[in-house]
């Protein structure tokens, strides 16, 4: 049995194809180490002292979008896409709430404690801040 198991795993070792690397570049390798090293300093530093989040800056970049077409050559003549934004009528809409069965495959009351209520503590429809 060994030995077929030493068969398999040699035979699987040497059908290894080696396909070329595509995205092996010099600059795809600097800035892996870049991120690499910083990940070490910001995570793996023993004697770095912990960051309050307060001092954490977040900077959000805005990229413009280039598409290689002209974009009003497939839109209506005077199109505006903000046109109708705020003339939804909340009441005439219907929302539907579709109830999904969940069958966890077993039956979940063999789990729970006696009398369990997951109803209970919570505050009746009367007390609710309107």
């Amino acid at each position: 049995m060994s030995s077929l198991i030493l068969a398999a795993s040699s035979a699987v070792a040497d059908s290894i194809i080696d396909e070329p690397d595509d995205y092996a570049s010099n600059k795809t390798e600097t800035v892996l180490s870049e991120k690499s090293y910083l990940e070490t300093v910001l995570f793996h530093n023993p004697d770095s002292e912990p960051v309050a989040i307060e001092d954490i800056q977040v900077l959000e970049l805005e990229e413009d979008v280039c598409l290689p077409f002209e974009i009003s050559k497939y839109l209506p003549k005077n199109f505006n896409p903000l046109k109708g934004k705020d003339d939804l009528d909340w009441s005439k809409i219907t929302l539907i709430e579709l109830e999904e069965d969940v069958n966890l495959g077993f039956d979940t009351r063999n789990y729970l404690p006696k009398h369990f209520n997951p109803y209970k503590g919570m505050l009746k429809p009367s007390t609710y801040i309107k």
